[in-house]
């Protein structure tokens, strides 16, 4: 399995869409923070509206592993273009041909895609962290030694996201007949997760308005911290983690991972490779 990895890894980093994603890559790494900066252009002015945990250097960050916009929504539609192609060219079925199993077709279809996305996303967050820093403080109050351990273990919760979201496209790459019907399943289970997440949120809000509404929004509650949509309302928003923190943010995309993992080896085993 190793040199089939090594295999798919040495095609795909060929392909130039891969640099035109890191292009992309390091264009919003640039544009986000620089439209903050227009829009803001004092720390005075971030003081006055109230935008200062907003605007910060740590919230641009971990907004930058959102999955419904920028980066969350361009690469992976990219990488199913990059990854489609051993469906496409027959790829898949050589390989077969040659005498490696699907389930180690598939899995190093995974780790590629896991390469990738993380690779990406990361560029993605750091480059932006690094051009916030320029204009705006890491978060008010400035980095103290204890926010390094509570970053770290945020980036490990990101690594966990970025997972469920390979896990989710080597389903649908593995599971589809075609690459148009994996991007418009993406990008319409991403709309409905995001677009969930935020409804919920909003109904949250407005029932906090009126007494007698507790219980309902203690579901509500519930609802929003194990949507996978919603991780960037609870990733790198505080200080610290309590361990039920901890589980809200773990449970959910690692039994995605689970699941998508199972039923594309599944669906994957029985697909006609023409």
């Amino acid at each position: 399995m190793t040199k089939l990895i090594k295999a798919d890894f040495t095609r795909v980093f060929k392909d130039k869409l891969v640099l035109i994603m890191a292009i992309i890559a390091a264009a919003f790494s640039l544009i986000t923070p620089l439209l903050y900066v227009a829009i803001f252009s004092s720390s005075e002015s971030l003081s006055e509206f109230g935008f200062e945990n907003l605007v910060s250097a740590k919230s641009q960050f971990f907004q930058s592993f959102s999955i419904g916009n920028n980066m969350g929504l361009i690469a992976p539609v990219l990488l199913c273009i990059v990854l489609w192609k051993d469906f496409s060219y027959g790829t898949i079925r050589n390989k077969i041909i040659a005498g490696n199993s699907r389930t180690s077709i598939f899995m190093s279809l995974f780790t590629v895609c896991s390469a990738l996305t993380l690779g990406v996303m990361f560029l993605h967050a750091f480059l932006t962290l690094g051009i916030s820093l320029i204009f705006f403080d890491y978060q008010p109050g400035g980095f103290t030694a204890n926010d390094f351990g509570y970053f770290m273990v945020s980036i490990l919760f990101e690594i966990v996201l970025m997972l469920f979201i390979s896990a989710m496209l080597t389903w649908l790459l593995a599971s589809m007949k075609n690459l148009g019907l994996v991007i418009v399943l993406y990008v319409a289970i991403t709309f409905i997760l995001v677009m969930v997440g935020s409804i919920v949120v909003a109904i949250a809000e407005i029932m906090s308005l009126t007494p007698g509404n507790e219980q309902t929004i203690e579901v509500l509650d519930i609802i929003s911290r194990i949507n996978v949509g919603n991780s960037t309302l609870y990733i790198g928003a505080g200080d610290t983690y309590t361990l039920e923190d901890v589980l809200y943010i773990l449970i959910p995309p690692t039994v995605g991972i689970a699941g998508f993992l199972g039923m594309g080896l599944i669906q994957f085993n029985k697909k006609d490779l023409k």
